[in-house]
């Protein structure tokens, strides 16, 4: 008798589960091509706008689902290039045919940033565009903003408080130590990014072999200053009566960087007085001692005064 109850009992349970289970089926179909339409995404919601169950189509359009119950649930439909269908569950006999009309899909913004500063081994990456601002005129200008970086007046550059050993544009070294020209010269606008060397051994020779705790600067350019010559430069003029005359200041940067061949060439001139000695400076000459200092002294009784006319021209 306990056998026969107990299997009565089992067949009540069993029916109970069957009629508490909901089969959420259907076919998701083009309706102007009336074919089949294969990964679309299918999505059962409730009443508190939560996810209970989801799926995909198949090959055939065909998608299964099983839930408790399918009171105050909404059936989401959609696919890319197709209007988003949503059916309410409550009154609707299995299995279900969707049918989705041709739509638009509205993405939302987004935003693709570049790092602002990315390290890679010893070599540190610093993004121009991140720490540019308007009112910059030069590289240089850039570079004075960026962390471990600090730029004198006269363009030299020192990176963690030491002087950098070696100055690249686009890896080519192509200034030496006249790399003020650059600093001061190219515009902002033409580098992408600054690289930063750590450690770096300017002598192929001696890499792996002598150790250095001096860093290098390499500018990368942007394409659009690549192969192809880049001017810029500003003038000025005007009249001064004391002393009586007409005044002027003017310079021209040109560069190429292209396979091959890198030229860079300027050019300045002023009657104000102002020394432009310091535009053509050679940061390394201490380390090599090849600087003029050690040969050449003006101030002797006698000498006279140097004309305000000023002008510099140097081709690399």
């Amino acid at each position: 008798m306990s056998k026969r109850f107990f299997t009565y009992m089992l067949l009540i349970a069993v029916a109970f589960s069957a009629v508490a289970q909901v089969n959420v089926t259907g076919k998701v179909i083009d309706k102007e091509s009336n074919e089949p339409l294969t990964g679309a995404s299918v999505i059962v919601k409730g009443t508190d706008g939560k996810i209970k169950k989801f799926a995909s189509s198949k090959a055939d359009g065909a998608f299964a689902m099983t839930l408790p119950s399918v009171t105050g649930c909404r059936l989401e439909v959609a696919m890319m290039s197709f209007a988003k269908q949503s059916i309410p569950l409550d009154s609707v006999t299995f299995p279900l045919t969707v049918y989705m009309e041709p739509g638009t899909t509205l993405l939302k913004e987004v935003t693709v940033k570049a790092d602002r500063i990315r390290e890679q081994g010893d070599t540190i990456t610093y993004n121009v565009g991140s720490f540019a601002q308007q009112q910059d005129r030069s590289i240089g200008d850039v570079l004075k903003r960026m962390p471990g970086i600090d730029v004198a007046k006269n363009g030299k550059i020192q990176y963690q408080g030491e002087d950098i050993n070696k100055f690249y544009i686009e890896g080519s070294d192509l200034l030496g130590g006249k790399y003020g020209i650059a600093t001061n010269g190219i515009s902002h606008d033409d580098v992408g990014a600054v690289e930063v060397m750590e450690n770096h051994q300017p002598m192929q020779v001696l890499s792996g072999i002598s150790f250095s705790d001096k860093a290098a600067i390499n500018l990368k350019l942007k394409n659009k200053a690549k192969a192809t010559w880049t001017f810029h430069g500003d003038a000025g003029g005007g009249y001064s009566w004391q002393p009586e005359g007409a005044i002027w200041d003017g310079e021209l940067f040109t560069m190429a960087v292209m396979p091959g061949f890198q030229n860079i060439t300027t050019f300045r001139t002023n009657n104000t007085g102002e020394d432009l000695s310091s535009s053509s400076i050679d940061f390394f000459a201490g380390r090599r001692n090849t600087g003029l200092s050690r040969y050449v002294s003006v101030g002797l009784p006698g000498v006279p005064s140097l004309s305000d006319k000023r002008t510099l021209f140097n081709r690399s």
